[in-house]
C-alpha cells in the first residue's frame, strides 16, 4: 500500500514538474520590464571591455564579471547561429538565466533529498524555480539570490557532514552575493559573528572560520588582481568617490526608518492571530495541529484579501507582502512551539548540530539579506521582502515533518508561487501583466524573439530606427533616462557615461562630472526620450542645459525620441 502511495506521488510530481518546466520556458519571451535593458546594457559594457569604477560609476557594475561569460558565448559563438533563427541577445540571457535557477532547483532538491525532510524535497524545490525575483532575467538581485541559495545548500550540508569543503563553497557563495549586491559585504562579517558566538558555546568551529575567511580573502585578492589588470588599482580605487545610485533620494536613515516602521506594521498583522489564541488557550486547551490550521487559513485569508482590494492591479508585491507574515512566524513556530531533542552545552566537549540550528541558518541569511536590502533600495518593504524566500523554502520543507497542520499554508504557497510564475510577467516601467496581454514579436536587433506591448514596441522600433541609420560602432553614445530604452543594447557605439542609469535628472550632475573627468568620452551623439516620465525633470537640470549649449543639432526624430549631435 506504501509503495503504491509513493508510486502515485512520484507520477503527480513528474507531471507537476514537467508542466511547470514547460510552463517557463514556452512564456520566457512575454514583456519588457525597463531595469532588464538597464541592467543588461551595464553588465554588457565589462565584456565589451568599460574599466570597472574608471569608466564605469554604476555601484552595480561588478554584476558584469558574473555574466561576462554568457555575453562572450553569445557574442562569439551563437549569435550567428542563434539571431537568424529569431534569437536575440535579450532572449538568450532570459533562456539562460532559467537554465541557471533550473539547475540551482535540483541541486537544491538533492540536498534536501538527503536530510529527513526528503519527503518535501520536491515542492521545495518547484517553489524555488517558479519565484520570480522581480523578473526572469540576470539582475543584481537574481545574481545575488544565486549566492544566497548555494550558501544556504552548502551550509547545510557543512552542518550535516562537518567537511571542510563546504566551508569553501560557502566563502565562494558569499563572494557572488557580494559581486551583485557589494552591499552584501556586511554578510560574511555578520556570519563570521554567529560563528565565533557558536564556538564560545563549546562548537568546534574555530578551523571552519579561519577556512571561511581565508576564502573570502582569496576571492577578492582575485578580483583586486582582475581590477589591476583592466582598470588598474590606483585609478579604480581614486574612481570610487564618483560611486552613487542617482535613483536614491532623501535621507538613508529615514529611509530605514520607514522600513523598520513596515516591518513592525506587518509584525503585529502577523502576530494579531497568534495573540488570540493564546487567549483562547488560557480557556480552553488548543492543539498545535488547530493552532497551525488557523494559522495557514489566516494567511489564505489574508492573501485573497490583498488581492480583493485592487484586483485590477494585482502585481508580485503582493505575495512578497503574504511571505512577510510567514517570515514573521518563523521564530515562533520553530524556536518557540516546536520541543526538539538536542545536546546539552556543556555535555560534550563538541555538541551535535541540532535541526533548529540547521534551519537557524536560513533564517540568518534571510535576516541578513533584508536588513542589506533594506539598507540599500529606494522603494518600499518588497524589495527586502523578497529575501523571505529562504524562509518561505524552510516553512515548505518542514512542514511535512515538524509542524502539524501546516500542510494547507504549504500548499497555498505553492499555488500561489506558480500562479504568479505561470501567469504574470514584469513589464514597462513598472507593475506586473498578465501573460495575456495583446504583444507583437521584434524581428530585429536585441530584443529579437521578445514580444512586447504596443507601447514597447513601439518605442523599441523608434530607437533602432534611429541608432542604425545614424550610430555607428564607432562613435560614443549617451541616452538620457537610458533605463527606459533598449538603446545601449541595442546598438554598437560606445557607452558615453558612466551608467545605463544615468537619469541625469534635476540636481543629478553625475554625467557632468563624469565627462569632465573623462572628456574623451564625451558623447558624438545623444538620445533624448521625450516621453518618459523623467523628462521634465531631465529638462530642469544641468546636463540638459549643457546638452542644449553643446549639442544644438538634431539630427533625426522617431517617435518620442530626438538624436542630437554637435
Amino acid at each position: 500500500m506504501f509503495a503504491e502511495s509513493n508510486k502515485k506521488k512520484i507520477v503527480f510530481n513528474t507531471i507537476i514538474g514537467i508542466a511547470v518546466l514547460v510552463w517557463s520556458f514556452y512564456f520566457i519571451d512575454r514583456g519588457f520590464y525597463m531595469d532588464e535593458s538597464g541592467l543588461l546594457a551595464l553588465y554588457r559594457t565589462t565584456f565589451l571591455g568599460k574599466k570597472l569604477f574608471v569608466e564605469n560609476w554604476d555601484t552595480l557594475q561588478m554584476g558584469g564579471i558574473l555574466v561576462y561569460p554568457l555575453f562572450a558565448l553569445y557574442y562569439g559563438v551563437l549569435a550567428p547561429i542563434i539571431a537568424p533563427l529569431g534569437c536575440g541577445v535579450v532572449l538568450f540571457m532570459r533562456i539562460s538565466y532559467q537554465i541557471i535557477r533550473l539547475m540551482i532547483a535540483i541541486y537544491l532538491y538533492a540536498c534536501i533529498k538527503r536530510t529527513k525532510y526528503r519527503d518535501s524535497a520536491f515542492l521545495t524545490a518547484l517553489v524555488y524555480y517558479a519565484f520570480i525575483i522581480s523578473f526572469k532575467n540576470f539582475s543584481y538581485k537574481s545574481l545575488c539570490d544565486f549566492g544566497l541559495i548555494l550558501f544556504i545548500c552548502w551550509a547545510y550540508r557543512f552542518f550535516e557532514t562537518e567537511n571542510k569543503i563546504y566551508i569553501v563553497l560557502m566563502g565562494v557563495a558569499t563572494c557572488i552575493a557580494i559581486l551583485a549586491y557589494p552591499t552584501m559585504i556586511l554578510m560574511p562579517i555578520l556570519f563570521v559573528v554567529v560563528l565565533a558566538i557558536m564556538t564560545y558555546k563549546g562548537y568546534d568551529l574555530l578551523k571552519p572560520i579561519i577556512v571561511y575567511i581565508f576564502t573570502c580573502f582569496v576571492c577578492g585578492a582575485l578580483t583586486l588582481i582582475y581590477l589591476q589588470f583592466t582598470s588598474g588599482l590606483v585609478d579604480a580605487f581614486s574612481s570610487m568617490t564618483y560611486l552613487s545610485d542617482s535613483s536614491h533620494t532623501g535621507n538613508p536613515s529615514m529611509r530605514l526608518v520607514k522600513m523598520l516602521i513596515s516591518y513592525f506594521a506587518f509584525a503585529c498583522i502577523a502576530y494579531l492571530p497568534i495573540i488570540i489564541m493564546h487567549v483562547v488557550n488560557k480557556v480552553s486547551y488548543v492543539s498545535e495541529s488547530f493552532f497551525n490550521t488557523i494559522l495557514s487559513l489566516y494567511w489564505i485569508i489574508f492573501m485573497v484579501a490583498i488581492f480583493a482590494i485592487k484586483p485590477e492591479s494585482i502585481s508580485l508585491s503582493r505575495l512578497i507582502y503574504g511571505f512577510l507574515i510567514i517570515f514573521m512566524w518563523f521564530p515562533y513556530l520553530v524556536y518557540k512551539r516546536e520541543s526538539n531533542e538536542y545536546t546539552r552545552i556543556g555535555q560534550y566537549g563538541q555538541p551535535g548540530y541540532d535541526g533548529k540550528q540547521k534551519l537557524g541558518i536560513i533564517f540568518f541569511v534571510s535576516v541578513c539579506a533584508q536588513l542589506v536590502w533594506a539598507l540599500s533600495t529606494n522603494q518600499d518593504i518588497a524589495i527586502p521582502g523578497f529575501m523571505t524566500i529562504y524562509v518561505i523554502l524552510a516553512i515548505v520543507m518542514i512542514t511535512g515533518e515538524r509542524l502539524e497542520g501546516m500542510k494547507l499554508l504549504r500548499f497555498a504557497v505553492v499555488g500561489f508561487t506558480l500562479f504568479f510564475m505561470g501567469i504574470w510577467v514584469a513589464e514597462g516601467e513598472g507593475g506586473y501583466s498578465t501573460i495575456f496581454e495583446k504583444r507583437t514579436y521584434v524581428t530585429y536587433g536585441a530584443y529579437q524573439g521578445i514580444a512586447l506591448s504596443d507601447e514597447d514596441y513601439y518605442m523599441n522600433e523608434s530607437c533602432y530606427t534611429l541608432l542604425t541609420k545614424y550610430v555607428s560602432a564607432e562613435d560614443k553614445l549617451f541616452v538620457s533616462m537610458g533605463h527606459g530604452s533598449s538603446a545601449y543594447l541595442n546598438s554598437d557605439a560606445k557607452m558615453a557615461a558612466g551608467t545605463s542609469y544615468a537619469r541625469a535628472g534635476k540636481g543629478q550632475t553625475r554625467v557632468l562630472a563624469y565627462w569632465e573627468a573623462h572628456p574623451e568620452q564625451l558623447p558624438d551623439y545623444i538620445l533624448i526620450d521625450t516621453a518618459n516620465k523623467y523628462y521634465e525633470e531631465f529638462e530642469a537640470g544641468e546636463t540638459y542645459q549643457y546638452i542644449l549649449e553643446n549639442y544644438p543639432t538634431t539630427v533625426a526624430e522617431e517617435g518620442s525620441f530626438i538624436l542630437l549631435s554637435k
